[in-house]
């Protein structure tokens, strides 16, 4: 019960703009929160694709921000295979994956999750919520169905 409980307070806090603001993201282009897209992001297989879908969304400065954040983790820490450390930039939660994951692992920062695969880890990392997030409808249309009476 409480694992489902943080589930749905976590999902609750990608819809505040204060809450993704306040944890550091850059978002200030995103006028409506949750960001809901198209089911066609799904389908994108470059990712130069992806680039482009988050320019006209502006979640690009995000993502720099990320990029510009790349540091050499100091101490022994590089030598066990946790070489560099990384802000965390956009989440995308699709319902299928039909080659986004594979696109968009270039991107720095930018996690992609199936809906039915979708933990508490993935958006509030660090414990902190508010994770910007990027839904698609039918995702969106699932959590509605499997949280929306409580």
């Amino acid at each position: 019960k409480e694992m489902r409980l943080a589930l749905c307070s976590a999902i609750a806090a990608t819809a505040l703009k204060e809450t993704v603001a306040s944890r550091g993201h850059i978002s200030d282009d995103v006028r409506d929160f949750p960001l809901v897209v198209k089911d066609d992001l799904q389908n994108l297989k470059k990712t130069s694709e992806v680039e482009e879908v988050f320019i006209k969304l502006g979640l690009w400065p995000d993502v720099y921000r990320v990029k510009e954040s790349r540091k050499v983790r100091a101490g022994k820490g590089k030598r066990r295979g946790r070489r560099i450390k990384q802000a965390v930039g956009p989440l995308l939660v699709i319902a299928k994956d039909e080659g986004l994951a594979r696109a968009a692992r270039d991107v720095p920062g930018v996690d992609v999750s199936v809906i039915d695969n979708l933990n508490v880890e993935l958006l509030a990392p660090g414990t902190r919520c508010g994770r910007l997030t990027v839904w698609t409808e039918s995702a969106f249309k699932r959590v509605e169905k499997r949280f929306g009476g409580e």
